[in-house]
């Protein structure tokens, strides 16, 4: 096969419970070796893509800040697109300070951001569902169920998403995997065509739903979540992969 681009999730593809795939650090190299142009399409919602490439170079993965397509890029490109809007967050201190602010305080309240917030409480949820239901536009930056740290499983961004879409009686527009925007801006970015891309990844909700989205060929990795049975999987069929392999190492025999 011979794709030109490869979208690379992160967290089970490339590093999983704070520990790098084996083999991940080669196969980046020889991915660029080979000419491949890379995006690494994560959902991490709690850092901006700075801070991500920092992490990850620092586990010995040759990523630059230019690569990583996240969920808090996209929504930092809304607002400068339109710098009227004014927006309320629910995000980590870290987001705030990328974003440039800290909340629309008192008045008109056009959108409220979610994200990973673990600080969030009683009161800040309240406040964001009376914006929402006085006509704010509920937007989030990823909608996954959970995560996994070193320490285990964790409730991810979508938990509190349900919370407040049931609440208020709403969608919520979704700017991370699987969402299509979040893909076709990611392609815009390559000037790429999706045949000529392949979006790897261990979570077929995400990364496989995210290709399918935009025609892009799917690869799902049997590490991370591609390991461990979901909780999610007893509630309909997920997407098959156009290949599956054993890690990301493997996908050097595909080129």
């Amino acid at each position: 096969m011979r794709w030109k681009a490869l979208l690379l999730d992160v967290d089970g593809t490339l590093c999983f419970r704070g520990r790098l795939i084996p083999g991940a650090d080669g196969a980046l190299a020889e991915f660029r070796r080979r000419g491949l142009l890379l995006r690494f399409t994560t959902n991490i919602d709690s850092r901006p893509p700075e801070s991500v490439a920092a992490h990850l170079t620092a586990m010995g993965l040759d990523v630059r800040p230019e690569e990583v397509f996240s969920p808090p890029l996209v929504a930092l490109r809304l607002m400068q697109a339109d710098p009227g809007k004014r927006w309320h967050c629910l995000v980590t201190p870290e987001l705030q300070a990328y974003f440039g602010r800290s909340g629309a305080g008192d008045g008109r309240v056009d959108c409220v951001l979610l994200g990973y917030c673990p600080h969030v409480d009683y009161r800040m949820l309240n406040e964001a569902f009376r914006h929402i239901l006085a006509g704010a536009e509920l937007v989030v930056l990823q909608k996954g169920r959970y995560f996994f740290t070193p320490e285990g499983i964790n409730l991810d961004t979508g938990a509190l998403a349900a919370l407040l879409e049931y609440a208020c009686g709403i969608e919520a527009r979704v700017l991370g995997k699987p969402s299509r925007e979040f893909f076709v801006q990611c392609l815009a970015d390559l000037g790429m065509d999706p045949q000529d891309v392949a979006v790897v990844g261990d979570d077929p909700a995400s990364d496989v739903a995210g290709a399918r989205a935009v025609g892009a060929y799917a690869v799902q990795v049997r590490t991370g979540k591609g390991s461990l049975p979901h909780p999610e999987r007893g509630e309909g069929q997920l997407p098959a992969a156009d290949l599956t392999i054993d890690s990301v190492a493997d996908l050097l025999e595909w080129l």
